[in-house]
């Protein structure tokens, strides 16, 4: 059966409490509804939603989307709407102390098994959540994951985190061209580990947007990652091939992978386009390689991203065309 599509989208925020560190965080989430769209503002962006409406008639399937290092649950928003737009569930945590507010865990150990855990906890709450527990398709879960949620991603979806790659990294001759992200490693004296994290068997498929592999290059990391995965790269990035090899070798089934070299593109390129007011005080994160138009790309991606999605779940959902 068909996923339902809507016409229009509503957004409600909801929190999520991890008892064992003591922390709550934030997430916002959109969804099919019949209630009427009107513009609202979220900070400082604006999105045609309707606010805490009820769930259209159906059952979903819920999409996590994990933002990158430093962002937050609207860095994908037009994405998110997108979707929602089209039949899904969409979930957007903000990660407690890696978002643009708090940054203080980024490039840490602590990163690394907080960051699954929370989304595991995210879907956890959705789908105990009153208002759509009797919405959703509890089997049926898609990641979207950026840069270091793409490692988020790949951890849930039963890949075993190890730093080895990591500790040979910073082992070498600091270079002027190297990345920051290495420079902080060294700073935060890396040590050879692997990371211990739970998978989720309700995770059907991923959608990777220049994914930070480092931590599943050694042999066997992927090895129990059996679900169908769509990974996009940008040109303009680090070692986008080596992104792609690392999946196309490390997965068991590498028919299970669809990838993609985005041409000019850099790797902010895949958050939501700012509003040009902002676009200065944000930085490098609103800016684009020249002659990269960013709002042109989203509306691709967008639908490519949706396609894959679609083809996976057509059939494993009973939501009703209203």
């Amino acid at each position: 059966m068909e996923i339902a599509k809507s016409k229009f989208v509503d957004c409600c925020k909801a929190e999520v409490r991890d008892q064992e560190h003591d922390l709550t965080f934030p997430m916002l989430l959109m969804y099919p509804t019949n209630a009427a769209s009107t513009s609202v503002t979220f900070g400082p962006f604006t999105l045609e939603v309707a606010m805490n409406a009820p769930v259209a008639e159906g059952r979903f399937p819920l999409v996590m989307i994990s933002h990158g290092s430093g962002g937050s649950n609207l860095t994908h928003r037009t994405l998110g709407r997108h979707l929602a737009m089209n039949g899904f569930v969409v979930c957007m945590p903000e990660h407690p102390f890696n978002n643009r507010h708090n940054n203080e865990l980024q490039y840490t150990i602590q990163n690394m098994i907080y960051r699954p855990r929370h989304i595991r906890m995210a879907i956890d709450e959705i789908f105990s959540h009153e208002k759509f527990k009797s919405h959703l398709d509890f089997e049926n879960v898609a990641i979207i994951g950026h840069s270091v949620g793409g490692y988020t991603a790949l951890a849930l979806a039963g890949g075993a985190p190890h730093t080895q790659a990591l500790v040979a990294l910073c082992q070498k001759t600091a270079q002027a061209n190297e990345p920051y992200w290495i420079t902080l490693l060294r700073k935060n004296g890396i040590t050879s580990q692997s990371i211990t994290v739970t998978a989720d068997h309700r995770v059907k498929a991923l959608v990777l947007f220049a994914p930070d592999v480092s931590l599943f290059m050694p042999e066997g990391e992927l090895r129990n990652v059996h679900v169908p995965a769509l990974l996009l790269v940008v040109e303009k990035d680090y070692m986008p091939q080596e992104t792609i090899a690392v999946l196309r070798d490390g997965l068991p089934e590498r028919a299970q992978l669809t990838h993609r070299v985005i041409k000019n593109a850099g790797h902010y390129s895949f958050l939501s386009p700012f509003p040009e007011a902002m676009q200065s005080r944000v930085g490098e994160a609103a800016k684009d390689p020249e002659g990269f138009e960013r709002e042109q790309f989203h509306h691709k991606m967008n639908e490519e991203v949706l396609s894959f999605l679609q083809k996976i779940f057509e059939g494993t959902t009973h939501a009703r065309q209203q």
